[in-house]
């Protein structure tokens, strides 16, 4: 509807236009499939190129690095799970398998899904400020862990982890490390060899691409086995034919990503601080959290002191802003909150909001007043919200 506010692009963003445009005619005139062995394969090769090069640029990948195509940030996910069990564990034993308490759940559920094989998953919990400390992950790491896996920001609060202090750790031990960039890639300016990891999953929702598209970047000289048998496609690391009207449509939206980092990093965030204050002079007792923490531009999550969460998310839809409070693939705010360390109650009154490069001044003059005017209507029926 056009009198919307979206606010919630850490879920999924709006495909551009340039995206939108570039893939359509793939599904018309360019239909083939590049593995075919004649023209219709063969005029593919172009656009096939291209595609991986706006993703290895995006990344920041070598020539001698590996990136693959998939069909979403959870693929590639349970890519690096995987591999890692079969490549490592059943040759070494070691079976540890570290992640966190801040993870989505392809994360969580990939890691614990390998209890089945024998195999011990450990949690690593944050501190205060949401950050995943390197001291909390020696202490978890034993002689027999194989992976640490994480995201590298948290879409929710946009909290980022010191991840290049974890990687330095990881390399020290002998452990392979894997981040998950979906929140960071075109938000965030890094070298990759300041990075250092093993593998690199991304989703391409949030960047603009079209929705089912995401990569996996597997640094030179890790072993991957493939996740997907049954063709030598992409180098035998994934079987079936390339997607390529999406292949094609997330380089585009990977190439405009770099494009606008600049104004993500520079203009969104103002836009996200204008939210902020906004927010906090229209609705007492409001606050931001982890507002000290090096965190993503396009992230804040927001206390409603007094108001249950679902409830006002509910009522902010129902005047049509969209915004998050977790679910789906995400946890639910109030456990992210709860495990920092945040009371239990005041956690559950929290919100998310995520803007994009779409996000304007006038979009967010007309959500202040939503989410002033629904948290009011709210406090009224609360037994725990005293002014």
């Amino acid at each position: 509807m056009k009198n919307t506010v979206y606010l919630d692009n850490s879920t999924i963003a709006r495909p551009s236009e340039k995206t939108i445009s570039a893939m359509m005619p793939f599904f018309s005139d360019l239909w083939g499939t590049p593995s075919a062995p004649h023209q219709k394969g063969q005029e593919l090769y172009p656009a096939l190129k291209a595609g991986y090069q706006s993703l290895y640029t995006l990344v920041g990948a070598k020539e001698e690095d590996t990136i693959l195509f998939t069909s979403s940030g959870a693929e590639a996910v349970n890519h690096v799970i995987n591999s890692v069990y079969h490549e490592f564990t059943l040759e070494t034993g070691k079976n540890q398998f570290i992640t966190t308490a801040m993870e989505e759940a392809a994360i969580l559920l990939g890691t614990r899904r390998l209890e089945h094989m024998h195999c011990v998953s450990k949690t690593v919990q944050p501190d205060e400020n949401g950050i995943i400390t390197p001291a909390a992950i020696a202490a978890m790491i034993s002689p027999r862990t194989a992976l640490v896996s994480l995201s590298w920001a948290n879409g929710l609060t946009g909290v980022i982890q010191p991840v290049a202090d974890i990687a330095a750790l990881c390399h020290q031990r002998g452990i392979l490390l894997h981040l998950d960039a979906t929140h960071i890639l075109g938000k965030l300016f890094y070298e990759i060899d300041d990075i250092g990891a093993d593998f690199i999953s991304f989703n391409g929702d949030q960047l603009h691409a079209p929705k089912g598209t995401g990569a996996l970047y597997i640094r030179s000289g890790t072993r991957c086995s493939p996740f997907i048998v049954g063709g030598s496609e992409q180098g035998g690391l994934r079987a079936g034919s390339v997607n390529m009207p999406c292949l094609v449509g997330f380089g585009c939206a990977a190439k405009e990503a770099l494009e606008t980092r600049d104004y993500l990093c520079t203009e969104v965030a103002r836009l996200r601080d204008k939210l902020e204050r906004g927010v906090e002079a229209a609705v007492e007792g409001s606050f931001p959290f982890f507002r000290k923490q090096e965190r993503l531009p396009h992230c804040t999550t927001i206390a409603f002191p007094g108001v249950a969460n679902e409830a006002l998310l509910y009522l902010m839809n129902r005047k049509g802003l969209y915004a998050n409070i977790g679910g789906g693939s995400f946890q639910q705010i109030g456990l992210l909150l709860h495990a920092c360390g945040v009371d239990e109650t005041l956690a559950h009154s929290a919100v998310s909001f995520s803007l994009s490069r779409y996000t304007t001044d006038d979009e967010i003059d007309r959500a202040i007043p939503i989410i002033s005017e629904a948290a009011a209507q709210l406090r009224k029926i609360s037994k725990g919200w005293i002014p």
